[in-house]
């Protein structure tokens, strides 16, 4: 089993033990120690010479001429400037994955796309790195995206967020050495690997030399509360304006998040966003997100009639609970069943996507995770992305896993080797980490309260509803939700 390591095409040696770290998200990775060039070894001269490959250099790796990992070189180090020693180095390889993070950051709006035309937009400015649209297999593909900015944001940021939305899971997946597809899939339409089978026959067909598990609750809940700053309301509201025959603009009650209908005089007027008029989108008003500014750009009589239909942009608030858990905890411990997290998104345009959002990780994280670790000899037995069911000698452990993560252990004796796979699967699907552990865009913005801090607090009403305070009152009636921002000093 003859392994061969290409850098820039040029064939090079390192240590006899290779690691390759495979994730579900996470940038794929493997760390080659005393790395040199292969032509070294025909005069033996490694104390004179450097080798120093610049970093972000094409690296590929192969098992008897088949591509088994390929990336950049990230990181060199270890190189020794004693003039008596050889010049060796050290080198950080990661999977060409971690440019869906590192690469562009883009700059676009989808604006009343389908989830599926989101993600075509997206690979469409990723394609140059050598990203493809893979297999896209998903209930909610049809789902229409009201508005999503996608400024400062990566690839990866963006893809997470539809798959927060859609309730799915997106990986990608190596087609060859200059091609990476991204998958999306729900996790029922995840492709299937063979059933696990508990008995000494499978183990040996598949040369598995282990296999073991762990339970764990440390992401548990079963309770997922999420906020945002601002989200465009489910409740329609309408103004209107008498124009006053001098002013460029209109005031609204409230910020808008998208208008529904303009009329003057009770005829209907053109209306598009002011990203929209940079496009070169003629309309007679113009407005912006978040904004309760609406500007005029049509001849207006004084006393005109106007009236706006819109949807409001609003501090949004979702919670979503298993109530299933929760008594079941309740029942166990004698005590509240609710474990509760917390989480501000403000990247999240609507209520209904961030109760997509929190639904999703009930969803995920609603259950204790099972860990199944399997470790085979000479077999490479599983996929990332692929889906596999335990049927196992315990009850609590026949169900199904992803598997999100391997480890190729490569021994290298002269011209043949011995390759240890390491397998990690999980019950809850759960994959969501970073893409690269140095990645410093982050999607939503969430963290501690310092002293001098402000909380926001939410009340949901059914019925008319009174508070008084000292220095003022709210009375509100309806069936949607109130939301009142008091200010609780910590």
């Amino acid at each position: 089993m003859a392994i061969q390591i290409y850098i820039n095409n040029e064939e090079v040696v390192s240590d006899k033990q290779i690691n390759i770290k495979e994730e579900f998200l996470a940038t794929s990775s493997t760390i080659l120690n005393n790395v040199f060039p292969k032509s070294w070894l025909n005069d033996n001269d490694t104390i004179s010479r450097f080798y120093f490959p610049p970093d972000y250099s094409d690296c590929k790796i192969l098992k008897e001429g088949n591509l088994i990992f390929n990336g950049v070189v990230k990181n060199t180090g270890n190189i020794s400037l004693n003039p008596y020693e050889p010049k060796f180095c050290s080198l950080q390889i990661l999977d060409y994955k971690t440019l869906l993070s590192e690469g562009k950051t883009l700059d676009f709006v989808i604006d009343n796309k389908t989830i599926g035309e989101a993600i075509e937009m997206v690979i469409d400015e990723i394609s140059s790195y050598g990203f493809v649209k893979g297999n896209v297999d998903i209930a909610s593909l049809n789902d229409v995206i009201g508005a999503y900015s996608t400024l400062d944001k990566t690839a990866y940021d963006v893809f997470q967020y539809l798959s927060e939305i859609a309730n799915c899971k997106w990986f990608t997946r190596r087609i060859d050495a200059n091609t990476i597809a991204i998958d999306f899939y729900d996790n029922e339409k995840i492709p299937n690997a063979s059933d696990i089978e508990y008995t000494k026959e499978y183990f040996n067909t598949n040369k598995i030399v282990d296999m073991s598990y762990n339970y764990s609750a440390n992401d548990y809940r079963n309770s997922q509360q999420i906020i945002s700053s601002g989200v465009i309301s489910n409740s329609r509201n309408s103004d209107i304006v008498i124009y006053n025959g001098t002013d460029n603009q209109l005031n609204t009650s409230l910020q808008v998040g998208t208008i529904q209908d303009i009329q003057v005089n009770d005829v209907s007027m053109t209306f598009a966003t002011n990203i929209q008029e940079e496009l070169g989108i003629d309309a007679d008003f113009y407005y912006t997100t978040g904004s309760n500014q609406i500007k005029i750009n049509t001849n207006l009589a004084e006393n005109d009639k106007i009236e706006i239909v819109y949807y409001p942009f609003v501090k949004g608030r979702q919670l979503v609970e298993n109530e299933d858990e929760i008594n079941r905890i309740n029942t166990q411990t004698g005590r509240n069943g609710r474990i509760s997290r917390y989480e501000s998104r403000n990247d999240v345009a609507s209520n209904d996507e961030l109760y997509k959002i929190a639904k999703t990780y009930i969803d995920v994280k609603g259950q204790s995770e099972i860990t199944l670790t399997i470790t085979t000899k000479d077999n490479d037995l599983f996929n990332i992305g692929q889906q596999v069911y335990f049927n196992a000698p315990l009850d609590e452990l026949k169900k199904n896993y992803l598997v999100k993560a391997k480890e190729i252990q490569i021994t290298q004796t002269g011209n043949d080797g011995i390759i240890f796979y390491k397998y990690t699967l999980s019950s809850t699907y759960n994959g969501e980490q970073a893409i690269n552990f140095f990645d410093n865009q982050r999607r939503k913005s969430e963290g501690n309260l310092d002293k001098g801090q402000f909380i926001t607090r939410y009340l949901d009403y059914n019925e008319e509803v009174e508070l008084i305070f000292d220095n003022f009152t709210i009375t509100k009636q309806g069936d949607n939700e109130l939301d009142s921002e008091l200010d609780l000093e910590l």
